[in-house]
């Protein structure tokens, strides 16, 4: 089922490639190997310009207090002590890059089409039809189990090698406080709680660890289990549809992560990422004037993430709406039309 039109040109994109699940793959590869090159260049970018002469957070820096705050090259105080593992980063980073690459152009130039037709024992098990809701269930509960034990591996680096803890201002090793009531408590039922404003970096490894799991047990629960009539009727099965769904969560997490970015200083300690934010109304035409520093601080590394964050997520939110409008039917190719005829000779 082609659900992209044509005469949209450029922003077809992937849309050309929906119903060819090998190529789909191919460029989803491709996708992996362009954020793995932008992380291991632009961290390697950031350790020729590093002056550990001027607060981290003053100097536009967006990979390296991200890796500082999960203990690496950082002493006592929250100051950059050795950035050599950032470039090794970096360079892990640049190979994970080509080794990405290159299964991205063995899929699109050597590899089959349509995985169904692959002689690769396994393969054709992730072969996908859009309007075949078990495989996308097969398909999705791979992912959630690949996130999941990401999730988790997070939490043995915490608990095993340490991270940066601002309480004290060493990296410590951080044991998960897994307490799901807890987390449902504060969550959701505790009144006026924000569930943002953690003041604990062992629960928050307890919520990596709850979060975690719960994908993993998710994954394995769609993979095993085919979706329910009533997932049927409510989501469109369609590549178009399935897209608007994936842009509304991450839009979702992207106002998450903007806030949390903002107003949090124990994830995000105050000597990388610079003082919490505020966020202000502004009348200006200048985005960078939603969200300011306390105290006028200027535009710190907590900054310039958190602004990325919003509007990033009102992109992806503006993407849902217009792929889950195209899903439901509505042609936009008949707008230009409406207007015409309203428009008087």
């Amino acid at each position: 089922m082609t659900t992209y039109n044509a005469d949209i040109g450029w922003i077809n994109g992937n849309a050309r490639l929906e119903n060819l699940s090998g190529k789909f793959l191919a460029a989803h590869i491709g996708q992996i190997a362009l954020m793995a090159f932008w992380a291991g260049a632009f961290t390697i970018f950031e350790v020729t310009r590093y002056n550990p002469d001027i607060p981290v957070y003053e100097q536009g820096l967006i990979c390296i207090p991200q890796l500082a705050r999960l203990g690496w090259g950082i002493g006592s105080g929250g100051v950059i002590v050795d950035s050599y593992p950032y470039f090794v980063i970096g360079v892990l980073h640049l190979i994970g890059c080509s080794v990405y690459a290159a299964g991205a152009l063995y899929h699109a130039v050597k590899g089959p089409g349509d995985l169904s037709s692959s002689d690769v024992a396994r393969t054709a098990n992730f072969h996908f039809d859009w309007d075949d809701s078990k495989k996308s269930g097969f398909v999705l509960g791979h992912h959630l189990i690949f996130i999941g034990v990401a999730c988790l591996l997070f939490v043995f680096w915490a608990a095993t090698y340490g991270i940066y803890d601002p309480a004290i201002g060493e990296v410590r090793t951080v044991a998960p406080d897994f307490n799901p009531v807890k987390i449902f408590k504060y969550g959701w039922a505790a009144r006026g709680y924000n569930p943002f404003l953690v003041s604990d970096l062992g629960d928050v490894m307890g919520g990596h660890l709850f979060i975690g799991s719960l994908e993993i047990a998710g994954g394995l629960f769609h993979i095993v289990v085919p979706p329910f009539d009533l997932a049927k009727r409510i989501f469109v099965q369609s590549g178009e549809g399935q897209l608007s769904f994936a842009l509304a969560g991450l839009a979702v997490m992207g106002f998450n992560a903007a806030y949390y970015t903002a107003v949090n200083d124990v994830v995000f300690p105050v000597e990388l990422f610079g003082p919490v934010l505020e966020t202000k109304l502004s009348v200006t035409p200048y985005f960078a004037d939603t969200i300011e520093s306390v105290g006028g601080n200027g535009h710190t590394a907590r900054f310039w993430i958190a602004n990325f964050h919003f509007f990033l997520a009102f992109m992806n939110l503006q993407g849902h709406l217009w792929h889950a409008l195209r899903a439901s039917g509505f042609d936009f190719n008949r707008v230009p039309q409406a207007f015409s005829a309203l428009t008087p000779d």
